[in-house]
């Protein structure tokens, strides 16, 4: 427990004290909660913890944790985040009037690292597609219980967390559509994204596979007892399924790129992976953005058929990309089993 209000006397105070607001905040999603608790834990506290508010500066900022993480082998981008927590810790701090002064506001990252941060490289690129492929529908063949997360993020290119926390009653037979609430993504958006005949197809044989005791729960990816899959236990199936070579984020990135060699509009292709575009850009989406989006999976899901998706959902043939509102003559039980 941090230090009560109005005693802030040493950073690990603020920065504890803010970890428990963030903490707290419903409208925090559970992966920024839990690699913030870590930054701070792991990092900073063991840091500059001890240090007096007074007494924090630049030159006790680089002695103290910035070039110790440099010499641990820590990635600028950790170290940026390790900086930016300690920022809004104190930034809140301050604003709260719980300091009397901000250390931190006249400092910049660039002040410790002037370079660019570099992305992480993609682990996978399009010529790993086909392989990739065939790899998880023969996993769903073999065990769809726990075949399904990998699938549905390849062809929608949600992340972990969000797709972790999908519904049943999230998915709209009637409108073939799945609500992501707001309070699920990251964006802080609710988010739509159109169903494919394929996904749905998917989803009926997913569904008919699970254990009976499971399918009283109303998470999509429920585990034994009803609760849903945590993101510690999807994230160790991923480690299984790649052999450590690749991640689940590594599925959104290759998702995306595969878009824009599909000649997906930009704008499209952001909002299906549900980046924030800025007022301005928002507006180049008007409300036909539905119908876009659909024709846009409808495309990326032919591919993937063309590269082994059929195995995994059941259907006869790969659907024209084109194809909008389109039948499902092959997988007439897919309502009734949903």
């Amino acid at each position: 427990m941090a230090s009560k209000a109005g005693e802030l006397r040493t950073t690990g105070d603020v920065v504890l004290w803010w970890l428990e607001r963030v903490e707290q905040n419903r409208a925090t999603s559970d992966s920024y909660k839990r690699s913030t608790r870590s930054m701070v834990r792991k990092n900073i506290v063991p840091a500059v913890g001890k240090v007096l508010v007074k007494r924090l500066d630049r030159r006790v900022l680089d002695d103290k944790l910035v070039w110790p993480m440099v010499c641990d082998g820590k990635k600028a981008g950790t170290q940026q985040k390790a900086f930016q927590a300690l920022r809004q810790a104190f930034l809140m701090a301050e604003k709260t009037g719980r300091i009397e002064a901000n250390p931190m506001a006249s400092l910049t990252f660039k002040s410790f690292h002037p370079g660019a941060i570099g992305s992480k490289p993609a682990s996978l690129s399009r010529v790993d597609l086909p392989a990739l492929v065939q790899q998880l529908a023969a996993n769903f063949e073999r065990d769809p219980v726990n075949g399904l997360l990998p699938l549905m993020m390849l062809a929608h290119g949600t992340r972990i967390g969000e797709t972790l926390q999908a519904q049943w009653s999230h998915i709209s037979l009637a409108e073939r559509v799945w609500v992501l609430p707001e309070l699920n993504c990251k964006s802080r958006r609710q988010h739509l994204l159109p169903l494919t005949p394929q996904v749905l197809a998917l989803l009926a044989r997913y569904r008919a596979a699970l254990p009976d005791a499971r399918t009283q729960s109303g998470w999509v990816f429920p585990v034994r007892g009803g609760a849903r899959l945590t993101a510690s236990s999807a994230s160790a199936m991923f480690r299984a399924v790649s052999g450590g070579q690749w991640s689940s984020h590594d599925l959104r990135k290759l998702m995306r790129d595969c878009l824009a060699d599909l000649g997906v509009d930009y704008f499209v292709g952001e909002r299906l992976i549900n980046h924030s575009l800025g007022k301005v850009s928002e507006t180049y989406l008007t409300r036909d953005v539905m119908d876009r989006c659909r024709e846009a999976l409808e495309r990326w899901h032919a591919r993937l058929d063309e590269c082994g998706f059929t195995l995994a959902t059941g259907l006869d043939m790969a659907l024209p990309a084109s194809s909008r509102n389109s039948a499902m003559p092959d997988t007439a039980g897919v309502v009734a089993v949903l």
